[in-house]
């Protein structure tokens, strides 16, 4: 993507995307270029209200006369910290796990 497919890729970004989580509306500073290739960009969009983060792909088919972007939403989560807890969960769950991982996501019957 050149800078004027960026350009364009955001302000459409603004116009069609809202927070997942709050509905609030993105603001150009709210958007963040990840990575570009010729045709694609990796977007970030950060709520500047509920601070929720969104990955957005944009794609950009070339045509006769226009150029036209697509947004394909790929991801959302939402920032939380992680708490001493979270840290010893993760601890004691690594000191007794085997390394199976066949048998950690099988349901047992």
């Amino acid at each position: 993507m050149n800078f004027k497919e960026i350009k364009n890729a955001v302000k459409h970004l603004q116009e069609t995307c809202t927070c997942s989580g709050c509905k609030n509306k993105y603001l150009q500073k709210d958007i963040k270029v990840v990575a570009t290739t010729s045709s694609e960009g990796l977007f970030e969009l950060v709520c500047n209200k509920c601070h929720s983060s969104t990955i957005v792909t944009v794609l950009v088919t070339r045509e006769e006369q226009n150029q036209q972007a697509q947004v394909t939403e790929t991801r959302t989560r939402t920032h939380r910290k992680i708490s001493t807890d979270d840290v010893l969960d993760i601890k004691n769950f690594l000191t007794d796990f085997d390394g199976n991982f066949i048998k950690l996501f099988t349901k047992e019957k």
